[in-house]
């Protein structure tokens, strides 16, 4: 009798994900071993499984044990849509230096092969496990006079390199990390946006050298004591859920040479640096397509929007006086204006990391989707307009200043707009955003009727000339008596635009 085939499945993604890829499997013929995170402890029930906790490496005890027990044949790494997993691939694949194992991966139920270049050398690990070993060593050493602690900044993405950092600041400014001797360093040496990352460099200990730190803190599982986690690790949906932002000032500030500077850039785009300016923002896929095609972009549909729908809106702040710009990087389309005060800086050509930081930093207010350029908005404390979003309770409600407007949610099914009660009881309000692609709901974006009307009432609480009716109250307070405190929201002080409660009340408060 033929032996069976021994598949070792690593899970790194959701639990559905990994179901998905068991039912594939023949176990007439495979025997099969989970390695699983202690998260999903007691999900697979009558499965084989060995759990862990911590970062991948070859010497990990969890996978050196079920590398030892079970000498697989073949290793599936089962990925999420966006997931860090060469970590795991390298690991997994330093015990194909010593006996023959396939290594694979599956990526929305899509098996591919593991990038043989990510297997190490076992000479330079073994050397590299010495030398983490020395670093573990100086670390204990160091905290012996001062605790010391090492972070990773998830720096590739603009919006969780903003929160990760202008958070920690936060922090720091209200006496959390007292004490502590903290040092930073990029994700894979990756910074989305390099001007950024020298403004906070000013106010951080950020260094390269740091990862070998932060690898020797893992390797040898110090984490405890020693890794300091920063919001993007924290927190599901990576956000200022403590509402720090309110609690503190702004961390960073341009110098008055950087001032000049983006005045000047403002007059080479046409624009005149001491009218106040507006930005918007929009979303499509272009981006990701383009930068990172392989990524889940096609699942972030319902975050985007058509640009062309702030067109009337952005009409009407150029007549109120304002320069207005159009930003973004990467982009679909271009947003069509013709007026002096308006550049749609996204398509123009003169785009640089500077100034897609000062502008954001330095406008009347912003408005567009929540994303990596409003972040930048909110570091600085720049009201919001908040439009477009498609989850509920995914909204930033911590600045009164600020101002929102969602996507309604219709069901496929029945045609019918769902209620503002039904879409945070079935937990659609904060769902993953990939759970809509294969869902019976879909998203409604914002009309260009309320994108303006949104914008004229942004300009009028910015000047201080709102002055909402009792009607408008009463519907603010109706809207707000439906969201409790929760993972993403510690306080409830943004409104929603008067103007879209009241033209959906029946259908969102029925």
């Amino acid at each position: 009798m033929a032996e069976r085939k021994r598949l070792l499945i690593i899970g790194t993604a959701q639990q559905c994900h990994i179901s998905d890829f068991l039912a594939t499997v023949d176990r007439s013929s495979t025997e099969v071993l989970l390695l699983l995170p202690e998260r999903d402890r007691g999900a697979f029930a009558g499965e084989k499984t060995v759990f862990f906790s911590g970062s991948f490496h070859a010497l990990f005890p969890p996978l050196l044990k079920s590398i030892l027990s079970f000498r697989a044949h073949e290793a599936v790494i089962v990925c999420g849509m966006v997931c860090d997993h060469d970590n795991v691939i390298r690991a997994v694949s330093f015990y194909q230096n010593f006996y023959d194992l396939r290594i694979s991966t599956c990526v929305r139920n899509k098996l591919s092969p593991a990038d043989p270049q990510l297997k190490p050398n076992p000479c330079k690990e073994i050397l590299k496990w010495v030398s983490l070993g020395a670093l573990a060593l100086l670390i204990k050493t160091v905290s012996m006079l001062k605790p010391l602690r090492v972070a990773e900044i998830y720096s590739s993405r603009l919006g969780h390199l903003v929160l990760d950092c202008e958070l920690y600041l936060a922090e720091k400014e209200l006496g959390r990390h007292d004490g502590y001797l903290d040092l930073f360093c990029f994700k894979d040496g990756q910074v989305a946006n390099k001007a950024l990352g020298k403004l906070f460099s000013r106010r951080m200990r950020i260094c390269r050298w740091d990862r070998y730190l932060l690898q020797a803190v893992r390797f040898f599982n110090l984490r405890e004591k020693h890794e300091l986690l920063m919001n993007t690790r924290k927190i599901s949906f990576a956000r200022d859920y403590e509402c720090l932002t309110r609690q503190t000032d702004t961390h960073v500030s341009f110098t008055p040479d950087e001032i000049e500077r983006g005045r000047s850039e403002l007059a080479a785009l046409g624009l005149d640096a001491d009218r106040p300016h507006i930005c918007l923002l929009g979303r499509d896929n272009a981006f990701l397509q383009q930068t990172m095609p392989e990524s889940d972009g096609d699942m972030q549909e319902p975050r985007n929007m058509d640009i062309v729908t702030f067109k009337a809106g952005a009409e009407e702040l150029l007549r109120l006086g304002y320069n207005v710009i159009r930003i973004g990087n990467i982009v679909q389309e271009p947003l069509k204006i013709d007026h002096p005060n308006f550049v749609d800086y996204a398509t123009c050509g003169k785009q640089n990391d500077f100034m897609d930081i000062y502008l954001p930093a330095t406008c009347k207010f912003f408005v567009g989707v929540q994303s990596g350029p409003m972040h930048v908005a909110n570091m600085f404390r720049v009201p919001c307009l908040r439009v477009n979003t498609a989850r509920l309770e995914v909204i930033e409600y911590c600045s009164p200043e600020d101002l929102a407007l969602f996507k309604l949610i219709r069901s496929k099914s029945t045609g019918r707009i769902l209620n503002i009660s039904e879409i945070i009881s079935a937990k659609i309000s904060k769902w993953p955003i990939e759970n809509f692609a294969d869902s019976d709901f879909e998203v409604i974006d914002n009309t260009e009727e309320e994108l303006l009307e949104a914008m004229r009432e942004m300009h009028l609480r910015t000047n201080g000339e709102w002055r909402a009716t009792a009607e408008e109250r009463e519907l603010q307070s109706r809207y707000f008596s439906y969201l409790k405190v929760s993972d993403c929201n510690s306080r409830f002080e943004t409104p929603i635009s008067a103007y879209f409660l009241q033209k959906h009340a029946d259908e969102l408060f029925n």
